[in-house]
C-alpha cells in the first residue's frame, strides 16, 4: 500500500466511525464507504487547483470511482468519427492518483477522441500509478473485464459500459476500444389514435441482443470474483433535465436482477434522480465533477458560429456561456454531488450525497444542505426522484457526516420494493 492509501485508509476509518462503524479506527469485514462522482475532465495548468476545495472529502471513502471523459495525451491522433475531440494534455492526467481516485470507468463517449494509442496510454498510465480501469482495452475482453478492489474485507468489482458513443469507438475481438452497451431507437407517433406529421415521437429502445447478453455474462463472471459488484454506464439524453431513458430504466433494474449490487450512471451533465431497487442503490446520474471544456482549443469557425449565451438561455447543449470560460453547459450543469454508499456486513445499508457546486473557475466545492446553494442541489435531485416515478427521496431530517461535510441521504419511497 502507498502513502497516499494509507492516507485514505485513516481518514476512511474516521469518517466510518462518524457513521456508524463498530470501531472509530478500524472497518470491521463487511464494513466500507464507496464513494462515486460523474464525469471527470481536468484540463488546466494546475490540475490540482480544480479539487483542492473537496481534497478531504474525497480522501473520506475507501473506494473512490468516478468517469474519465477522455483521454489525456500530447500527442493525440483523431478518430474518423471523432467529433470535438476532448483531449487534455498528458501533464493533467497525474491530477487523479494524488486527490484519491481508485477506480476510473473509461467507457465514455471521449475516450477514442484522441486515437486508440492514446486511450491506451492513457490506461497504462493511471494503472501504473496506483488507479484501476475498467470500460475500454487492448481488446473486447479487456474493455469488458471488471477492476476488482479491496474495502472493508470485501473484494468489490467494477463494471462499466458506454450506451453513448460515436460508431467505431467500441471495441471488437482483438480491436482496442471501449465496452458497448448499445440499444435501438424506435420512433412511434405521440397519439395512438391520430395522424400528426412533423410532431415529436416517442422514442422506445430495443437492446442490442450481443451487449445485453455480454452485460449479463459479465455480472455472473463478476459475481464469480467478487463479494459486491458495481456496474457503471455512460448513458442518458444529455439535451434534457431529469427524464429517464427505458434504456437507463430498464438496464439498471436489469442489472439489479442479475446480482449487481450498485449501479452508476453518468454523462448527462446534469443531476439525475436516485433509487432503491430491491434494496440496492441506483444512482442514475452524477453530472460532471469537474470539466474543463476549453473552448478556446476549439477550431475557430465552429467557435464563431456559436452563440454566446447567458444565463437566460434555456438550452442544455454545448454553446459558450458568459463568465464561464470552462463550462459551456446549462446553469444546472453547475451542480454535482460526490455520491456514497455505506457497506454494512458486505452490503448496501445506507446510500446518499454530498451536495457541491462548480465555481467559474471550474473548481468544485461542497455545499451545505442548509444553504441557499446547497438546497438548490437537494430539491434538484428530489425533483428528479419526482418527476420520474423514482423509489427514493431525499431525507433532511438528519444528515450523515464526511469528513466535516454534510451529506443527505435517500429513502425509499416505498418499502419492499
Amino acid at each position: 500500500m502507498n502513502r497516499r492509501q494509507l492516507l485514505k485508509s485513516a481518514a476512511a476509518a474516521g469518517v466510518l466511525g462518524l457513521l456508524g462503524s463498530p470501531s472509530p479506527t478500524r472497518a470491521a469485514d463487511g464494513d466500507a464507504l464507496l464513494g462515486f462522482v460523474g464525469d471527470l475532465l481536468t484540463d488546466r495548468d494546475r490540475p490540482d487547483d480544480a479539487y483542492a476545495p473537496v481534497r478531504d472529502l474525497l480522501a473520506a471513502p475507501d473506494v473512490l470511482f468516478g468517469n474519465l471523459e477522455g483521454p489525456y495525451s500530447d500527442h493525440p491522433q483523431s478518430v474518423p468519427s471523432a467529433g470535438l475531440a476532448l483531449v487534455p494534455p498528458a501533464h493533467n492526467l497525474d491530477v487523479f492518483s494524488r486527490v484519491g481516485f481508485d477506480v476510473l470507468s473509461l467507457a465514455n463517449n471521449h475516450i477514442l477522441d484522441g486515437g486508440r494509442d492514446a486511450m491506451l496510454e492513457t490506461r497504462r498510465r493511471l494503472n501504473e500509478q496506483g488507479v484501476a480501469t475498467c470500460g475500454a482495452g487492448g481488446s473486447l475482453a479487456e474493455a469488458r473485464a471488471p477492476a476488482v478492489l479491496e474495502a472493508g474485507g470485501l473484494k468489490v468489482a467494477f463494471l462499466a459500459y458506454a450506451s453513448v458513443f460515436p460508431k467505431g469507438y467500441e471495441a471488437r475481438g482483438s480491436l482496442a476500444g471501449l465496452a458497448p452497451l448499445r440499444a435501438h431507437n424506435f420512433y412511434q407517433d405521440l397519439i395512438d389514435d391520430a395522424y400528426t406529421p412533423g410532431a415529436d415521437p416517442r422514442v422506445s429502445t430495443v437492446p442490442d441482443k450481443a451487449d445485453h447478453d455480454n452485460l449479463v455474462a459479465d455480472i455472473a463472471a463478476a459475481k464469480e470474483q467478487a463479494d459486491l459488484v458495481v456496474a457503471s454506464f455512460h448513458w442518458g439524453d444529455h439535451f434534457k433535465a431529469h427524464h429517464l431513458t427505458d434504456h437507463e430504466l430498464r438496464t439498471a433494474r436489469l442489472c439489479i436482477d442479475e446480482g449487481v449490487d450498485i449501479v452508476v450512471g453518468h454523462h448527462q451533465h446534469v443531476l439525475r434522480g436516485m433509487e432503491w431497487y430491491r434494496g440496492r442503490p441506483v444512482f442514475y446520474g452524477l453530472g460532471h465533477f469537474v470539466f474543463d471544456v476549453r473552448v478556446d482549443k476549439w477550431p475557430p469557425e465552429v467557435v464563431a458560429a456559436m452563440p454566446l449565451l447567458d444565463d437566460s438561455a434555456d438550452t442544455y447543449a454545448v454553446a459558450p456561456r458568459k463568465g464561464w470560460p470552462l463550462m459551456p453547459l446549462h446553469p444546472e450543469a453547475r451542480m454535482t454531488v460526490l455520491g456514497f454508499v455505506r457497506l454494512a456486513g458486505g452490503k448496501p445499508a445506507e446510500f446518499g450525497f454530498v451536495p457541491c457546486r462548480l465555481n467559474p473557475e471550474g473548481a468544485v466545492r461542497a455545499v451545505d444542505p442548509e444553504t441557499p446553494e446547497g438546497r438548490q442541489v437537494v430539491d434538484y435531485v428530489e425533483h428528479g426522484c419526482v418527476s420520474q416515478n423514482l423509489n427514493g427521496r431525499v431525507d433532511t431530517s438528519s444528515y450523515v457526516d464526511l469528513a466535516a461535510h454534510r451529506g443527505v441521504r435517500i429513502l425509499p419511497a416505498e418499502e419492499g420494493v
